[in-house]
């Protein structure tokens, strides 16, 4: 009331009041944060953390206070209070762990009343909606054999709580052989084998050897193929052999066509099935670089081709130097494939080579209106500006404050601010699954001002933000990537696009294989490194001087293996010198065209990116940029000079 009475202008002002609020929420100062770490200690030690927090209520963190302390003792929470406390933002992370555990709770102590006033039909997971459906069965209410075969039919993993309502879907007559037969492909088709052995018992009830020997085709298709040719036909099987024909082609397509001609004289299969097979067969074969895989393609049906089966098909005639057919076959492509700047960037390059200078301009044209690789080196090709201009938007006080309005917006980056990166991480990874346009580029564009960099990136995705590039392309570490590119002879932007493809500038960042830090390095290759140059730091990956310091002297090793040449020492980056030594350059292979018979996915289009983002990062840095293709040994064709970067 003081405020409406001192300021008659309440309602204009109120607006900037809230954003204050909510900012200042967002925050907590040095002290605050220890003694909110302090009580959280507390909370979870099940001690007295009251007293440290008695100025955090209203806060975004507040809530996991309450959920350290009803995980302790979920007694300290009376069921009243419990649900007041869920339903202040009952799509929010913690609220909705919290009720998870307390469905869970309710379930184990049989308090049926208590677990239903909890549940939310379609919030949850399989497990709480079968726990839910065994509450009603419990009090006689209700149910129905539709609401238990919605809960049976999305039971894609083994759920032990669901058995109350399986069961009793059984008894009334409504599980039918037809429902667990579908259940049982179903996962087979997901590759769920815990299910599928689980289910197959009953299919074989009603299917008999059917059951089995479909496992097994999913299972272990090479065993299951050779033993096929002994079984009786069964044309239920067709699906499943057709899948293990595919599946076994991954490994070896020759095998694979064996068996998919033998299968053929004794099944009819369908033209998809047939679709299926040969397509698998075809474009492993070209990624193996099989002289088999163009006559394999060559025998398919084009409404079985897809996005996938043209490219390579293509790519298996770029591995041979075929360039008139392959021209051919990139005319063949589908629209939006031709369109798209990588086969546009293609083509011309194809057409140059096969002399048609009119329709490579045409091309080239195409692909320069995109700022990626192949639009940077189709502009070279023409003479043309780069597609670069900086459109990140500036938040407006209502934007910024709906986003901090979100409780995990606000949470993600209190915990951020903490140095939690882990908590931040978790929260931020629960609002990009959720997230609509355009609360997701505000969160990311929040993220961004806040030097969360990677968190940035993530939310900043898609058409509309592709053009923010000061979001995207921070510029982080400059004095450090400045100085280990010198050390080392390597352009700094060089360095600075391959963390940005890396880690995003996550020092903590850490891959599936054991990768460390901004540059991703393997333990091990840093200790090689380390030794090789003289360097230190081996031990302290997460450490950016040193992870920087070493992936720098690793870049410059594979530079020097490679002539010189960013491409292949970048793709040896990522996938390993092994694996590309394993790809030789043919002398009459362009080293552009080269990128695109390159057998691994990851690799095709990590290469590009890294070296687009190094002509980012030269914009971001300086606004001079190098032309990309003076750069690349082979491409540029007068003395190196810069290019103008230009709003299209």
């Amino acid at each position: 009331m003081l405020l409406r009475t001192k300021h008659r202008n309440y309602n204009v002002l109120r607006p900037l009041i809230c954003l204050l609020l909510l900012i200042s929420a967002a925050h907590l100062p040095a002290a605050g944060a220890a003694d909110f770490l302090a009580a959280l200690k507390a909370a979870k030690a099940g001690k007295d953390w009251r007293p440290l927090a008695k100025d955090f209520e209203g806060q975004p963190l507040y809530i996991y206070l309450r959920q350290a302390e009803y995980k302790r003792n979920p007694a300290s929470i009376d069921f009243a209070e419990l649900q007041t406390l869920l339903d202040a933002n009952p799509e929010a992370m913690v609220e909705r762990q919290m009720r998870q555990q307390a469905i869970k709770r309710a379930h184990q102590q049989g308090r049926h009343h208590d677990l239903l006033a909890l549940h939310r039909p379609g919030q949850f997971e399989l497990t709480e909606d079968c726990q839910a459906f065994a509450a009603q069965l419990a009090l006689k209410q209700p149910v129905s054999t539709e609401q238990a075969a919605l809960l049976y039919a999305r039971a894609d993993q083994l759920t032990p709580d669901c058995a109350a309502a399986f069961d009793w879907l059984k008894a009334q007559g409504g599980l039918t052989a037809a429902m667990i037969q579908l259940r049982f492909e179903q996962a087979l088709r997901d590759r769920r084998f815990d299910l599928a052995r689980a289910v197959k018992a009953q299919v074989a009830a009603s299917k008999g050897s059917y059951a089995e020997r479909a496992y097994s085709l999913h299972a272990s298709p090479a065993n299951a193929l050779n033993a096929a040719a002994k079984w009786p036909v069964d044309s239920a099987l067709q699906p499943h052999l057709a899948a293990a024909v595919e599946r076994l082609a991954r490994s070896d397509p020759r095998g694979a066509e064996r068996h998919r001609l033998a299968l053929s004289k004794r099944y009819k299969f369908s033209a998809d099935q047939i679709g299926q097979m040969q397509r698998g067969i075809a474009i492993y074969a070209a990624a193996d670089r099989l002289d088999s895989a163009g006559p394999w393609f060559a025998r398919m049906d084009p409404a079985q081709m897809d996005d996938q089966a043209w490219a390579w098909r293509l790519r298996a005639l770029l591995n041979r130097r075929e360039f008139a057919p392959a021209m051919r076959a990139l005319e063949d492509l589908p629209q939006a494939l031709r369109e798209d700047s990588r086969w546009s960037y293609v083509g011309g390059r194809l057409a140059e080579i096969n002399g048609d200078q009119t329709r490579a301009k045409q091309w080239f044209q195409s692909a320069a209106a995109e700022g990626n690789f192949h639009g940077f080196l189709a502009a070279d090709r023409i003479e043309a500006p780069y597609a670069l201009c900086d459109q990140t938007p500036q938040l407006s006080t209502e934007q910024r404050a709906a986003a901090l309005a979100d409780p995990t917006i606000a949470r993600a980056l209190a915990w951020w601010r903490l140095g939690e990166r882990s908590r931040a991480f978790s929260e931020w990874w629960f609002g990009l699954q959720r997230w609509a346009q355009p609360l997701r580029h505000s969160a990311g564009l929040l993220a961004a001002e806040a030097q969360w960099y990677d968190a940035a990136v993530w939310a900043l995705n898609g058409d509309v933000a592709r053009r923010y590039y000061s979001a995207r392309f921070p510029l982080a570490h400059m004095a450090t990537t400045r100085k280990a590119a010198q050390s080392n002879g390597l352009a700094a932007s060089w360095v600075r696009g391959l963390i940005r493809a890396e880690s995003v500038w996550n020092p903590y960042a850490r891959s599936s294989a054991n990768a460390h830090g901004l540059m991703q390095l393997l333990p091990g290759t840093a200790k090689d490194v380390a030794r090789r140059h003289g360097l230190s730091g081996a031990n302290k990956l997460n450490d950016p001087d040193s992870n920087i310091a070493l992936g720098s002297a690793y870049l410059q090793d594979l530079s020097k293996r490679y002539g010189g040449q960013p491409i292949l020492a970048t793709a040896a980056y990522n996938a390993g010198p092994g694996a590309v030594d394993k790809w030789p350059v043919a002398a009459d292979m362009p080293i552009d065209l080269w990128i695109e018979t390159i057998p691994y996915k990851e690799t095709r289009e990590y290469v590009p990116r890294v070296l687009a983002f190094t002509v980012i990062y030269d914009w971001r840095a300086d606004g001079k940029i190098r032309r990309l293709s003076d750069r690349l040994p082979g491409l540029g064709q007068r003395p190196a000079r810069s290019v103008e970067a230009v709003c299209l």
